[in-house]
């Protein structure tokens, strides 16, 4: 349902009524009207540019906290619609990724700290080579204990702590060579993530970044795009799941389920059906 405020008195009566309910002193009571007011469209932008600098302190946070998911919502409809339609990097996927699970610095901030790593790298036969050698030169390692973390899934605090998921590592690991032309793939071999170049020489991160050519019995199973933000979708959604983030359990279950043409229902309970 799209309303303006203007629409009739009956609306504007609605929307006083809400704006009532949502300085109420109950979260939960506050909670139910802030998701009534998402429903009504143009109203919620609407009450949030005329409210959101409020004399009364309590609708003043009501309504930064309605803007806040707000803004949630549409960059999560906007990264699914984007992925759905392979509109998007892998570099671009994991940068959005972050930024859905908290604020993250300014995008020329992050490419500068990579163009920074990727500076000595020279465009040449050797390149799976040099790449293995810069990413253990800067230690950029996957955890030997298969853990579920969150900072091992946010590219802002991978570049930070050099420890991270071998998917984000192989997608970082390409973002560093794209100026010096080397081509790999990401690929699954023996369940891991790994790159393997147009020669064949598999590398694996979490093995040390041991590089060597791919025995003809050996199998690997390329991945697309999709499938290595995928991945990471469903790490985060089970970290939230292990942590109880009931608010992140939503919004990464929302972004997978719709991914794959589901809802929400199809989940256990506490996203979908109690039965």
């Amino acid at each position: 349902m799209t309303l303006s405020k203007n629409d009739s008195p009956s609306g504007s009566r609605q929307l006083s009524a809400l704006l009532t309910l949502l300085q109420d002193e109950n979260q939960q009571i506050a909670s139910l009207a802030m998701e009534h007011l998402l429903s009504l469209g143009q109203v919620a932008d609407e009450t949030i540019a005329e409210h959101q600098e409020s004399h009364d302190p309590q609708l003043r946070q009501r309504v930064h906290q309605l803007g806040a998911i707000l803004s949630r919502r549409r960059a999560r409809e906007s990264f699914i619609a984007a992925l759905g339609q392979e509109n998007l990097s892998l570099w671009d996927g994991i940068v959005q990724i972050h930024s859905l699970y908290e604020s993250i610095p300014p995008r020329e901030s992050l490419e500068a700290r990579v163009d920074e790593l990727a500076a000595d790298l020279q465009p040449g036969e050797t390149m799976t080579h040099q790449i293995a050698d810069l990413m253990r030169e800067r230690e950029f390692t996957v955890p030997s204990d298969d853990i579920l973390d969150v900072d091992l899934f946010l590219v802002d605090r991978v570049l930070e702590t050099r420890y991270g998921h071998a998917a984000i590592l192989c997608v970082l690991a390409k973002r560093l060579a794209e100026g010096a032309g080397w081509n790999a793939t990401i690929c699954l071999h023996g369940g891991r993530f790994c790159l393997i170049d147009r020669d064949h020489i598999l590398l694996k991160p979490a093995e040390g970044w041991q590089y060597g050519k791919i025995g003809t019995e050996e199998r690997i199973h390329p991945c697309s795009r999709k499938d290595v933000l995928m991945a990471i979708l469903a790490q985060l959604f089970m970290v939230a799941l292990i942590d109880g983030q009931l608010k992140d359990l939503h919004h990464f279950g929302t972004i997978l389920t719709a991914l794959n043409a589901g809802t929400l229902e199809a989940l256990p309970f506490p996203l979908g059906s109690t039965r």
